[in-house]
């Protein structure tokens, strides 16, 4: 299609990839089609896994280009050449694909010439989808049929006319008939069982035998080529290689939301190696392997047994995608009809009140502020909250408003409320609400009539279908997490507590029947599950699935409304070789990270949400590559000559990891036990909320104990109190004759290793907090706050002027739930700098089928 030049765009100092269709090929009118094509196409879509266009234009000879971003990796085609992909990398490529296909179809975007060699692998493990040059636009799904495929350019694809590429057609293209979105469904499967076999499913001498296998042939069962892969998986790629479009998924973004089912569970044994019931389930016809891998994903592979057992004609539950844009989603519910979800988001500077149509795809701003929906009543008015504020950790009070459909401003109802539901007939609501100087949560109904008062507080409530009845999550203490589940007459009486105690329950709705109330909830760790429970009492699981699964609403024809989240820790990284920043982040949850004395690698002590309790230390160059895992724990701080990582095992674990060749070294050690009564006791553990720091002689490390006081500890495991109580602090000077401490006034200065006075650093300020000294000993970098002001500055101090030069502003981003930053790096010479923050990612299912 054309050339591809690296550029450099001095306006944003960033570096860029230029495409350029040649003189030679622009008077070509098909591919300068073409081209344009792809520009527009690509231009229309705002997605992580697709390319992103910046400029188009004509070059001073008449030649078109596009100005896009530059990418540095290689082709999944090249990936899957080089060697057996491993099932983890796998998933989390194809997970990438299908979320990058559901953008582009949500816009009516068709690719029709997806292949490996159009889907390019950075080398940090982030897919971009290339090359829309054969794209296709459709009119959104409620125009016309008749008229519902549209080109780019009137006559594109004529009956009969053969685009794509041989071994990803799918077999409508083959045959020359009309496509829409489900044709780049049968290419991504092709892809999929490329990356899973390591080679392709359609490939024969000519092109003519490849074109007749796609059409009347299947590909070989991936277990004889790969033992390992998952039977759900194998069976994923079974449902997007059906022959006939209506027989395969009918979304990318079902086949994103079964991935994600099935990510978490792809090491496990359970998954890997297979379940008893599917691998006898081989011997059944292809189709009836596909019904049942599709439910194993969706049940995540370890109920996949009892689904196995079903018969054929047990329908599975139909996962329809809401919300597709980057944002915080706070809160849905649906409308009286339950054809439309009402919303509570942010996708770009504060929450605002969305609407979605089931039958259609995009969301309606409403033009209202709130940062919650809590009720849609039967009349079409909406009860919302406004201006909340928080009380702790767990709850939070805001002002209750109501507001029409129909239009018009919200109007004012009360303060101090964090929850509430409209009656049956729309005309009175119950609430949820904060008494301040009573320090206690009423659930009052109608507002003013006390129904239950508590000293903890009062989670999401709802009223029966008969309106006889109000159910909430009743939290015991104030700011646990911890509740149950619970029901008092809507005329007032006793409370009856339908559940044991559940860990931290998210929301709760009636089924249709009202015999049933729906929660979802999880004891340990970030996995949720979706669960019911009888009046007496009686509970089972319905659905569970990896991630934060919160249940928003139940329809009256029984269609459920489930809030997907997913949390991580975002590392994001600059360095002089590679200004932009780049996410360097390895598992879910980075604890401590470190650059070495180079500024080569960053040293990350991470913990991965869904296991819970795995902590590991990785080693990654800052170049993107991969990370090298060398050992357990969180790693703290490379030694100066590079050789250990400074580690720390829970619960109060010093180790040392060797990044080359080496056994791992303690150095503290388990108090005594009956089984282990002669072992050596430390005099102090180290704060397992801070680093620490090596001396420069790489022989010495200094840390912060449980005391509130700096240690010095040798590699024999000697230990030494330095400071005296309420002084501490863990940096030491790059000459190791200081330590960077703070006193219990909250003063800064320089402490003596050996001897001599404290110097004061009198020119720190309140909100500074330091990062490292500079490799030459004669700086302090620190990263500090203002008020009102979000993010953070990263400036250079000198040490004795107390010059301050501010290098960086940092700041997370504000279009997600984001947390604020949480800790900073800066190499040694000052020319790059990382910081992490928390994020979690949300979007809105509607789910058919789940019973």
């Amino acid at each position: 299609m054309g050339e591809v030049f690296r550029a450099r765009d001095a306006r944003l100092g960033r570096y860029v990839a230029i495409k350029v269709l040649p003189p030679a090929f622009s008077a070509d009118p098909d591919r300068l089609r073409r081209f344009e094509q792809e520009a527009r196409a690509a231009a229309a879509l705002n997605h992580p896994a697709i390319l992103a266009i910046y400029d188009i234009g004509t070059t001073e000879d008449g030649a078109p280009y596009i100005v896009s971003e530059l990418l540095e990796g290689s082709t999944l085609g090249h990936c899957i050449r080089a060697s057996r992909m491993p099932l983890r990398t796998v998933i989390d490529y194809a997970l990438q694909i299908a979320r990058g296909l559901g953008a582009a179809h949500q816009k009516g975007i068709v690719h029709r010439d997806l292949k490996p060699e159009n889907i390019f692998v950075t080398r940090d493990g982030r897919v971009k989808i290339l090359d829309f040059g054969l794209a296709k636009l459709l009119e959104p799904a409620h125009a016309n049929p008749d008229e519902r495929t549209k080109t780019f350019r009137d006559g594109d694809t004529m009956p009969g006319v053969v685009l794509g590429t041989v071994g990803y057609m799918s077999p409508e293209q083959v045959r020359g008939l009309p496509t829409d979105h489900r044709t780049d469904i049968f290419a991504f499967g092709a892809i999929l069982y490329e990356m899973l076999a390591g080679k392709p499913a359609f490939r024969a001498i000519t092109d003519a035998d490849t074109q007749a296998a796609i059409l009347r042939e299947e590909p070989p069962n991936l277990s004889a080529t790969n033992a390992s892969v998952p039977p759900a998986l194998e069976q994923i790629v079974w449902h997007c290689l059906e022959k006939e479009p209506q027989q395969r998924f009918q979304s990318a973004s079902d086949i994103a939301f079964n991935l994600q089912a099935l990510s978490t569970f792809s090491t496990t044994s359970s998954v890997a190696t297979g379940i008893p019931a599917l691998e006898q389930s081989r011997r059944l016809p292809r189709k009836a392997l596909a019904a049942l891998g599709v439910a194993a994903a969706l049940a995540l592979g370890f109920v996949a047994f009892r689904i196995g057992q079903r018969s054929a004609s047990t329908p599975l539950p139909r996962y329809h995608q809401i919300t597709y844009q980057e944002g915080a989603i706070a809160s849905a519910k649906f409308s009286p009809d339950g054809q439309t979800v009402l919303c509570a988001a942010r996708f770009s500077k504060s929450f605002e009140i969305y609407s979605g149509r089931l039958d259609s795809t995009g969301l309606r701003p409403l033009d209202i502020n709130a940062g919650q929906v809590l009720s849609v009543s039967s009349k079409g008015e909406l009860a919302i909250l406004q201006s909340s504020r928080v009380l702790d950790g767990s709850t939070e009070a805001g002002s209750l408003a109501r507001v029409s459909l129909g239009g018009g401003a919200p109007k004012k109802i009360l303060n101090d409320v964090q929850f509430a539901d409209w009656s049956r007939d729309g005309t009175d609501l119950a609430i949820a609400h904060f008494i301040a100087e009573k320090h206690v949560y009423r659930l009052e109904y109608p507002i003013g009539k006390v129904l239950y008062e508590t000293a903890g507080w009062i989670g999401p409530l709802r009223f029966s279908p008969d309106g006889q009845a109000i159910a909430f999550l009743d939290h015991p203490m104030f700011g646990d997490d911890q509740s149950y589940v619970a029901v008092i007459p809507s005329a007032g009486g006793k409370i009856e507590r339908l559940t044991r105690l559940w860990g931290d329950p998210q929301g709760i709705a009636w089924n249709p029947g009202g015999d049933e109330l729906w929660f979802t909830a999880s004891d340990v760790g970030f996995n949720y599950s979706l669960y019911a429970v009888t009046r007496s009492g009686t509970s089972r699981m319905v659905l569970n699935v990896p991630g934060g699964l919160t249940l928003e609403d139940i329809s009256s024809n029984g269609q459920v409304l489930l809030r997907h989240s997913s949390e991580r820790t975002v590392l994001m990284v600059s360095t002089r070789a590679r200004p932009e920043e780049q996410d360097l982040a390895w598992l879910d949850d980075t604890q401590f990270f470190r650059f070495s004395s180079d500024g080569k690698q960053i040293l990350i002590g991470d913990e991965s949400y869904a296991s819970g309790d795995r902590h590991a230390t990785f080693l990654r160059n800052v170049d993107g590559s991969s990370a090298i895992h060398i050992g357990d724990g969180d790693g703290i701080a490379l030694s100066p000559g590079g050789e250990w990582a400074l580690s720390r095992v829970p619960p109060d674990q010093l180790v040392l990891l060797p990044t080359g060749a080496g056994e791992t070294r303690r150095l503290t050690y388990p108090e005594p036990s009956p089984d282990n009564a002669h072992a050596r006791e430390p005099k102090v553990v180290i704060r397992a909320d801070l680093p620490a720091d090596w001396f420069p002689d790489g022989k010495r490390v200094a840390f912060i104990g449980d005391d509130n006081r700096t240690h010095l500890l040798d590699l024999d495991g000697k230990e030494t109190t330095l400071t005296p109580a309420g002084t501490a602090g863990y940096l030491v000077t790059p000459d190791g004759q200081y330590l960077l401490v703070q006193t219990i006034s909250g003063k800064y200065e320089l402490f003596p290793v050996a001897n001599g006075d404290p110097k004061p650093l009198d020119w720190l300020q309140e909100n500074d907090h330091p990062i490292r000294f500079s490799a030459d000993g004669k700086d302090l970098f620190v990263r500090s706050s203002e008020k009102g002001t979000p993010g953070q500055n990263i400036y250079r101090i000198n040490l004795v002027s107390g010059h301050r030069t501010l290098l960086w502003h940092i700041q997370a981003p504000r279009n997600t739930i984001s947390g604020e930053i949480s800790s900073v790096d800066v190499t040694p010479d000052g020319t790059g700098y990382a910081y992490a923050y928390w994020q979690k990612s949300t979007a809105l299912y509607v789910v058919d089928g789940l019973k």
